[in-house]
C-alpha cells in the first residue's frame, strides 16, 4: 500500500492515508499528497525562467517521483525534506 501511494499522487496518496492500516502506509500517503502538490508548483516556478526551467523542474520532479515509487516498493522508507513532520501526523 505504501508504494501505491506514489502511483498517481496526490490522489492515491489520499487513498493510502485514509485507508492505510499501518503508520508506514499513512506516512507515505501524506508524503505522496505533499509531493503531488509541490511538483506542479515547482513546474510553475520553473516556468518563470522560461521553457528550459519548466523542463528542468519537470525532469527533476519525475526523477524524484520514480525514485520514491521504486525505493518504497523495495521496502525502504525515503523521506523528503519536511518528512519528520508528516511522520508525526500519520500516527494513529
Amino acid at each position: 500500500m505504501a508504494a501505491l501511494a506514489y502511483l498517481f499522487p496526490p490522489l492515491t496518496g489520499l487513498l493510502a492515508y485514509s485507508l492505510g492500516r499501518d503508520q508506514r502506509a499513512r506516512y507515505h500517503g501524506l508524503q505522496a499528497v505533499a509531493f503531488g502538490f509541490m511538483w506542479p508548483v515547482a513546474i510553475y516556478a520553473g516556468s518563470l525562467a522560461g521553457p528550459t526551467g519548466t523542463r528542468v523542474a519537470f525532469a527533476f520532479g519525475a526523477l524524484i517521483w520514480i525514485g520514491l515509487l521504486v525505493v518504497t516498493a523495495l521496502g525502504r522508507d525515503p523521506q523528503l525534506p519536511g518528512g519528520r513532520r508528516l511522520r508525526s501526523l500519520s500516527r494513529d
